[in-house]
């Protein structure tokens, strides 16, 4: 299952990079965010390269908590400083086959306090007979992450001082 997200921001591209990464620092702020935790983190270069953990247990419908058996994902993510281009993927610890999600999210300038974030997305599942229902549970809950995740960029950039 592929799609698409795209974000638009009344910031500027500098502004939506530093809260992209910035808001991490003040989780206590961003419960949303809580979810989330780096285990490896390295800059080479124009890339900087992350491992996280999600934790999915409060959005996974218990149908898939069955199937996945770990309720985390593992994301492994490098994003180019100098294309503003982060790749990433996620899957369950232990079993790449249940999940995978794989994308890549572009931030571009539309002018002077106005940018963007792109997402082409592709949700892969290789269960036998459930495949399908996986992948549309698994986007579901990607698509609603990405809001949530949104929403955090605006919140840190909206409590900012101009």
């Amino acid at each position: 299952m592929k799609y698409t997200i795209k974000h638009e921001f009344n910031y500027s591209l500098a502004e939506l990079l530093a809260a992209r990464e910035d808001r991490y620092k003040h989780l206590d702020k961003f419960p949303d965010l809580q979810n989330v935790s780096i285990i490896e983190e390295r800059t080479e270069g124009t890339k900087i390269y992350q491992r996280r953990n999600v934790s999915l247990a409060k959005s996974l419908p218990a149908v898939l908590q069955t199937v996945m058996k770990d309720t985390n994902l593992i994301e492994e993510s490098v994003f180019h400083t100098d294309t503003n281009t982060h790749e990433f993927v996620f899957f369950p610890p232990n079993n790449e086959k249940v999940v995978r999600i794989k994308g890549k999210s572009v931030y571009k300038s539309l002018g002077d306090k106005k940018a963007e974030r792109v997402y082409d997305v592709e949700v892969k599942s290789e269960v036998f007979l459930v495949s399908g229902a996986i992948e549309a549970a698994i986007a579901e809950i990607h698509k609603h992450s990405l809001e949530k995740d949104k929403n955090s960029i605006l919140k840190f950039l909206d409590s900012k001082p101009a």
